[in-house]
C-alpha cells in the first residue's frame, strides 16, 4: 500500500467536518406547562432541541409547534430526585416501581410527546444514580423506539444514566452546562461563557436551561451575535461525534498498516543472513 496515499487517508479522515467551528447544542427544559413561555423558546433563532413534560396541557400543542418550527423535540422523563420535589411530580418514575411498572410507566410517557428524537431526565438526581434502575429504563426506552438517544442531564454529579443508555444499546450524550441553576441574568451570563469555553476547548458542548424570562432574555441578546461557533440539534452532534470517533478508529487502522507496511520494507533490504544490503 502506498505511504503517499495511506497519509492522505489519514488527514481526510480526521477532516470529516467541513466546516470546523465549535458545535453548541441547547437544550431549553421544562416545557409544557406555560403556553406562552413555551412558545417564546421555541422562537429562539437556531437548531436547539426542546425537552417536553409528559402529561401537561401543552404538551401536544408545544411538541408539534416546535416540530413545525424544525426544532428538535425529546421526552422530558420525570424521575425521582434526592429532595422534595419529585412528590409533587404526578409522572414521575420512583423507586416503589418494580420494572414491569416502570417499563409500562416509560413507555406510556413516550406516548404522550409526539415527534421525539431522545429522551432525557427531569430532576433524578436519586434514580440516576441507581443502576437497577436505570437498567429497566433505558431498555424500555430501547424497546419502544431502537433510534432515540439519550441525554443524561446529569442533575447528579454521581449519574450512571449515560453509562445505562450506552449499556442498553442507545446512542447518549451528556449535559456540559447548566444555564440558569442561578436565575439572575449575571449569572446566566457566565455560565453562557462557560458554555462557549467548553465547545472551545474540546469541540463542541450542551447547555441546558429554561424557558425563564432572564434565561430567555440573555439567550435572545447573544445567539445570533454567536457566530464564531455552529449550532446543533442533538441527534447532530452525537452523529457528528460518531463519526469523528470512526475516524479516529480507522486513522489509527491505517497507522498500523504503515507501521507494518515500513517494517515490510526493511525486511525485503535485508539478505538471508540477517544482513543489509
Amino acid at each position: 500500500m502506498p505511504r503517499a496515499w495511506i497519509l492522505s487517508f489519514c488527514i481526510a479522515a480526521l477532516s470529516v467536518q467541513a466546516d470546523q467551528r465549535p458545535v453548541l447544542s441547547l437544550v431549553i427544559d421544562d416545557l409544557g406547562h406555560s403556553l406562552q413561555r413555551g412558545k417564546a423558546a421555541i422562537q429562539l433563532d437556531g437548531d436547539h432541541t426542546y425537552a417536553i413534560l409528559p402529561g401537561t396541557r401543552h404538551t401536544r400543542q408545544l411538541a408539534q409547534l416546535a416540530h413545525r418550527h424544525n426544532k428538535e423535540v425529546i421526552l422530558h422523563l420525570p424521575m425521582q430526585s434526592i429532595g422534595a420535589a419529585s412528590q409533587h411530580e404526578p409522572h414521575a418514575l420512583d423507586e416503589s416501581m418494580s420494572e414491569d411498572q416502570l417499563a409500562t410507566k416509560v413507555q406510556s410517557l413516550l406516548a404522550q410527546v409526539p415527534f421525539i428524537r431522545g429522551v432525557n431526565n427531569h430532576m433524578g438526581s436519586y434514580l440516576t444514580e441507581l443502576d437497577f434502575f436505570m437498567q429497566p429504563v433505558m431498555d424500555s426506552i430501547r424497546a419502544y423506539n431502537p433510534e432515540l438517544y439519550f441525554l443524561d442531564s446529569r442533575t447528579s454529579a454521581h449519574s450512571i444514566a449515560h453509562a445505562e443508555a450506552l449499556n442498553a444499546g442507545l446512542q447518549s450524550i451528556s449535559r456540559d452546562v447548566f444555564l440558569d441553576n442561578e436565575s439572575n441574568i449575571e449569572s446566566i451570563q457566565l455560565q453562557y461563557q462557560i458554555w462557549l469555553d467548553k465547545a472551545r476547548k474540546h469541540g463542541s458542548a450542551i447547555a441546558i436551561g429554561h424557558p425563564h424570562e432572564n434565561t430567555l432574555h440573555v439567550l435572545r441578546q447573544n445567539l445570533s451575535a454567536t457566530t464564531q461557533f455552529r449550532f446543533m440539534h442533538l441527534s447532530e452532534l452525537i452523529n457528528m461525534r460518531r463519526q469523528q470517533f470512526q475516524s479516529l478508529e480507522s486513522a489509527n487502522q491505517i497507522s498500523d498498516l504503515w507501521v507494518s507496511d515500513t517494517n515490510q520494507d526493511s525486511i525485503n533490504k535485508q539478505d538471508s543472513q540477517g544482513r543489509w544490503l
